[in-house]
């Protein structure tokens, strides 16, 4: 019973955190050694900002960087926003799309007359 307390207490803790803090507590400051365009943002963010170590070049993080339009400033406030608030903004409650009101099929035109042969 207690481990679960535990470990409940521990993902609360750890989900009021932002990736700053984790990589200060040492739990995200691994090397990142992927290319850049398969980086996520905030793994983008780390190397670029210097939290995180990677085997990538300066100019491959920044070019990517620029390409996703991240300034140094935005990814500072992704490093340092906090698990749990992120998780609240990508959840996105949707309305039900009220259907589109039917359009009437057109009808196929009216064949014209035949004219009516004469008898000879």
């Amino acid at each position: 019973m207690r481990i679960k307390a535990l470990i409940t207490i521990a993902a609360l803790t750890l989900s009021g955190c932002s990736s700053y803090q984790m990589n200060q507590l040492g739990f995200r400051s691994s090397p990142v050694n992927v290319y850049p365009n398969y980086m996520d943002t905030i793994e983008l963010c780390e190397v670029a900002n210097g939290y995180r170590p990677t085997n990538q070049t300066i100019v491959s993080v920044g070019s990517e960087q620029s390409k996703r339009g991240l300034t140094h400033d935005r990814c500072d406030e992704l490093v340092k926003e906090l698990y749990f608030s992120r998780f609240i903004k990508s959840i996105k409650i949707t309305r039900p799309e009220t259907p589109a009101e039917p359009v009437p099929t057109p009808l196929p035109a009216k064949p014209l007359p035949q004219p009516v042969a004469k008898p000879q």
